[in-house]
């Protein structure tokens, strides 16, 4: 019998500028860091991914380098969507599921793919295999609202390790939600 990896999600963006007028018709963020762990068939993390993205049509404000700690002279000379894309669909491998926190990230990834015109053999399988942690836990506890991530693990007894908002410590923290669920 073969379990599939689950792959637990974060990504951090910013707002496309408001010159690209043709390209916020269709996004408004772009991706700045894809942050992932890999939990095997008995939950533990097996591997991490953690990649910053040069955004092609935005800059980074002041808010969101003061919320994710990214600056722009971080980016500068970091890859393209495309690129951390490509390694990063070949990082989750063959079989997975993957889990976030909220519908927002593959919303975004979505508008993002479109804006590109980006195209992958396993982009499908991906997108297919997504599923709201956030929406499977409010549902658990009967929750009347979106419970947020920092609430759930306090609830659990589960202090927040890292730092808010830096995709990585964020998509770690959410695996320690998956596991105790």
């Amino acid at each position: 019998m073969f379990l599939m990896n689950k792959i637990i999600l974060d990504f951090e963006y910013c707002e496309v500028l408001e010159t690209f007028i043709r390209e916020r018709r269709i996004c408004k963020k772009e991706l700045i860091q894809i942050g992932a762990v890999m939990l095997d068939e008995y939950n533990e993390e097996i591997d991490c991914f953690n990649e910053y993205i040069k955004p092609k049509y935005s800059r980074v404000s002041e808010y969101i380098e003061d919320l994710t700690h990214i600056s722009n002279e971080m980016l500068e000379d970091k890859r393209s969507f495309e690129e951390v894309m490509d390694d990063f669909l070949a990082w989750c491998g063959e079989d997975y599921v993957i889990y976030s926190w909220s519908k927002c990230d593959i919303g975004v990834l979505r508008k993002e793919i479109a804006l590109k015109k980006y195209h992958h053999i396993n982009l499908k399988y991906m997108l297919r295999n997504w599923l709201d942690l956030q929406a499977d836990v409010d549902r658990t506890l009967k929750s009347r609202t979106c419970l947020a991530l920092d609430y759930v693990l306090d609830g659990l007894g589960i202090e927040f390790e890292g730092t808010p908002h830096s995709a990585i410590d964020d998509a770690r923290n959410t695996a320690y939600v998956y596991q105790a669920y």
